[in-house]
């Protein structure tokens, strides 16, 4: 009878067993196995938030020494472009004072422009006067015509351009001699008192030249750009192209003009 309940107690006690064993090893050790898990991934992400902070700091400390570097740059690229401008200027100002090279001609003055045709239409500029330079006086630069001296007042003095509606001049085609009266205007100037016959071409180049005094040197004024007939049979319509571009100079070459 011993034997039979121990035959039965037996496979009991080890179900029993086996039933503790896994509640105590669910109770004991995945609690610690779940929060060691955790730790794990704690210290991951510890890691990984470290590392992108370090990462954002470095790259803010890159981020600031481009900033100065680039704004190093920018002012060495400003002044290497005013240097290049500079360079020109006095490159223009030497290719005028190439053409000036008659001892007899009249005093030549170097002047600074102070300012400039805020419409954008180039009629007029200022430029700085010094007691010398007075209304009449010529104002060209790179060997081209800008223009006359109208007004002074002060340390300033004003010059009326090529392209300004109310300028005249007296210009002559360099290929065929011919005298005409110039126009100013924007963007192209005219020809007023061309002839129906007269020999003149697209392309023809026109100098300012006075007609009473050989001392004053030629100064392009532009050059033909186009010619239509007109409801005049007397006349053609002649479009003139300056060649002057004031509104890119600093510096003009001023060139005293005596009474004539």
């Amino acid at each position: 009878m011993s034997l039979k309940k121990n035959q039965v107690l037996l496979p009991l006690i080890s179900i029993v067993l086996y039933i503790v064993f896994i509640r105590i090893n669910v109770i004991i050790y995945n609690p610690f196995n779940y929060i060691n898990g955790y730790r794990l991934l704690l210290y991951a992400f510890a890691k990984d938030i470290t590392y992108d902070y370090l990462n954002i700091i470095h790259t803010n400390r890159e981020n600031t020494k481009l900033k100065k570097e680039l704004s190093y740059y920018k002012t060495f690229r400003h002044s290497l472009l005013y240097c290049q401008n500079e360079a020109r200027q006095t490159f223009y100002i030497n290719k005028t004072l190439s053409f000036l090279y008659n001892s007899e001609l009249s005093k030549i003055y170097i002047s600074k422009i102070i300012g400039y045709d805020m419409s954008g239409k180039k009629a007029t500029i200022e430029i700085y006067r010094d007691h010398h330079i007075k209304e009449g006086d010529i104002v060209s630069d790179n060997g081209y015509f800008i223009g006359l001296v109208y007004k002074t007042v002060g340390d300033v003095a004003y010059v009326m351009t090529v392209y300004n509606n109310k300028f005249n001049t007296i210009v002559y085609d360099y290929r065929t001699g011919d005298s005409y009266i110039y126009k100013g205007g924007y963007p192209y100037g005219k020809l007023i008192n061309v002839g129906a016959n007269d020999d003149i071409k697209i392309g023809d180049l026109l100098y300012f030249r006075s007609l009473k005094s050989i001392n004053l040197p030629y100064l392009l004024v532009g050059k033909v750009i186009d010619i239509q007939k007109t409801k005049n049979l007397f006349f053609l319509n002649v479009d003139v192209g300056p060649g002057a571009n004031p509104n890119i100079y600093d510096f003009a070459v001023v060139i005293e003009r005596k009474n004539e």
